[in-house]
């Protein structure tokens, strides 16, 4: 279930910011900053994500 819900997810992002325009050089600034926003949110929430594990496994038993 859990990759059906993946393809899912990565498929709308696809279909939002893989729209064709008839000029290429012409930049929605709107979509490319919500992107870099989503982007660095995946960041930020890695890092602390490998954080608590790293401190997590650190632990003595």
């Amino acid at each position: 279930m859990g990759h059906i819900t993946l393809v899912t997810f990565l498929a709308a992002l696809f279909s939002i910011f893989m729209e064709a325009e008839a000029n290429p050089f012409v930049y929605n600034y709107e979509r490319l900053r919500i992107g870099g926003l989503i982007f660095a949110c995946l960041l930020i929430g890695g890092g602390i994500g490998l954080v608590v594990y790293n401190q997590c496994a650190k632990r003595p038993r």
